[in-house]
């Protein structure tokens, strides 16, 4: 079934409109009669019928709302320094249909990216719903204290390129965790020190190979999330 993403709380009859009204007429072509899921970002996936297809909206016609089956049971934050928008954009797609709940970016001294769009952003997250089945989308925020901010976290992991072994251990309750992605660039040796001295990081290695920072951020989010139970 047709999938699509709304900014409004849904359960009543109402009409579609904007980007999505425009892919469900004229991308996927759906017709007056079929039965579409819409998500608004709650627990629940919204059945709704097609009722007619104007030009500007859509009319659809509520018949039930169940359960998401496909939400994150776990808590995962990733914590990604700025990058490139277009690898930024790689990394928001894949880390929300794996099933992380958080994207959080932050500037390093090694980082050369202008402003980010976060509204943009989240638009790719909420789209990216419609691929894997989620109706609440993962976060996407931007930090400004990244070192205050982890102060939240029952567990936390550095990807580290000097690490080459993965000490990830299975912990299916270890509560809300959260891995760190540097920049293409690395850290500083001043920023690395810091990481160092801090005992609640866990450093982990993701392989003999240099990744880079959007493949990394996929990579380890997958690794944890499976010990996590979630994949």
């Amino acid at each position: 079934m047709k999938r699509f993403f709304f900014r409004t709380p849904l359960g009543r009859d109402f009409k579609l409109t904007g980007m999505e009204q425009n892919h469900l007429a004229n991308v996927v072509r759906s017709r007056a009669g079929e039965e579409i899921i819409v998500c608004c970002g709650d627990e629940f996936d919204y059945k709704y019928q097609i009722v007619d297809i104007k030009k500007h909206e859509t009319a659809l016609k509520f018949i039930e709302k169940a359960p998401n089956l496909c939400n994150p049971c776990t808590d995962l934050t990733v914590f990604l320094a700025l990058i490139k928008p277009d690898c930024l954009s790689i990394a928001v797609q894949k880390l929300n249909e794996i099933g992380v709940t958080d994207l959080v970016l932050f500037n390093a001294e090694y980082c050369n990216v202008p402003k980010v769009n976060l509204e943009k952003l989240s638009i790719m997250a909420e789209q990216s719903c419609k691929q894997c089945g989620r109706s609440i989308p993962m976060r996407v925020k931007q930090s400004r204290d990244i070192y205050t901010d982890l102060k939240s976290f029952d567990a936390i992991y550095l990807a580290d390129e000097n690490q080459k072994t993965n000490p990830i251990k299975p912990n299916k309750t270890q509560g809300k965790t959260a891995v760190i992605i540097g920049p293409e660039g690395g850290f500083s040796a001043k920023e690395h020190e810091i990481w160092c001295n801090m005992s609640n990081i866990l450093h982990i290695g993701l392989g003999s190979r240099i990744l880079r920072a959007e493949t990394a951020s996929i990579v380890a989010a997958t690794l944890i999330l499976k010990n996590m139970g979630e994949i």
